[in-house]
């Protein structure tokens, strides 16, 4: 009798290890990625902001991340290494580049949200082939209100990673003293599935 309690607990173990097991890689593979319709139109690009920013002191401080999007690319005029002037003109009076972050610091600790807004483009240069820059100002949410005119800087490099500098002295250097790090997004390519494998 007490053979078959023994073989029917590790049965049970076995099966319930299995489920369990089964239960974590169903919800790993099909877990899908969502994209609103308007960031698929060809209109905008989009992704997603990513960053360590540094302290007072230049050590790793804080966690940055946040969804972005911009018609920067999408526009023709700003192909071109031109200045453009201080006006949103060419994106119908919407500012071309917006982003929402949340801040947190490394322990977890002081989580917070900032917005970057309003970019008005003055010019844009196109240092190689891999890399596009977008300078202008922009508006940051702090704190204390809405600082505006921020000189801000933003690079597209392989048309895959985003960095947006905003003037640190505008700012209270919130940031630290480097750029905003982030992916751009691609929803033409599939993404990866469990274990770097094709997604569906």
């Amino acid at each position: 009798m007490k053979r078959l309690t023994i073989r029917h607990a590790i049965i049970f173990a076995s099966l319930a290890t299995i489920l369990m097991v089964t239960i974590i890689f169903t919800q790993q593979s099909y877990k899908a990625m969502a994209f609103p319709q308007q960031y698929q139109s060809g209109n905008q690009i989009f992704g997603v902001i990513s960053s360590i920013q540094n302290d007072e002191s230049g050590q790793p401080a804080w966690i940055v991340t946040g969804p972005w999007t911009t018609t920067l690319l999408s526009d023709s005029s700003a192909n071109a290494s031109q200045p453009m002037g201080n006006a949103t003109g060419p994106f119908g009076g919407s500012s071309p580049f917006n982003t929402q972050v949340q801040m947190v610091r490394l322990d977890g600790t002081a989580g917070h949200t900032h917005t970057i807004t309003n970019f008005v483009l003055a010019n844009v240069s196109q240092p190689n082939n891999m890399t596009k820059v977008f300078n202008g100002t922009s508006t940051a949410s702090m704190r204390e209100g809405p600082v505006t005119d921020i000189p801000t800087t933003i690079r597209i490099m392989g048309d895959k990673v985003i960095s947006i500098w905003l003037d640190p002295s505008r700012i209270e250097n919130h940031y630290g003293n480097t750029p905003l790090y982030g992916l751009v997004m691609d929803v033409e390519k599939p993404r990866p599935g469990p274990m770097g494998m094709p997604g569906g």
